[in-house]
């Protein structure tokens, strides 16, 4: 077995499991940028964020909020814009 064939092996069972490197992008310029209290990132998938909180207060500044924050997040995605939507689960 090769390093090169380790890599593969461990990119393959990333993507598998959903490990993009967009979704730790999207998860530290959150923090920084977005950082709406009561609100956290539960996943990310074809350039949709999924978001859930237990504030209705937290809900309403992320809907007013969404275009602002997926431009401000597509700013740090090398290439075309990759964040589309964001939505939103109230627990």
């Amino acid at each position: 077995m090769t390093w090169t064939q380790a890599a593969e092996t461990i990119d393959l069972l990333m993507k598998r499991l959903g490990l993009y490197e967009e979704l730790f992008i999207v998860q530290k310029v959150w923090k920084r940028e977005v950082d709406i209290d009561g609100v956290e990132i539960a996943g990310y998938k074809n350039g949709v964020i999924f978001t859930k909180t237990l504030s209705s207060v937290a809900n309403y500044e992320l809907t007013v909020r969404k275009k602002e924050i997926i431009k401000k997040l597509n700013q740090y995605i090398v290439g075309s814009p990759k964040i589309k939507n964001i939505k939103i689960k109230i627990e």
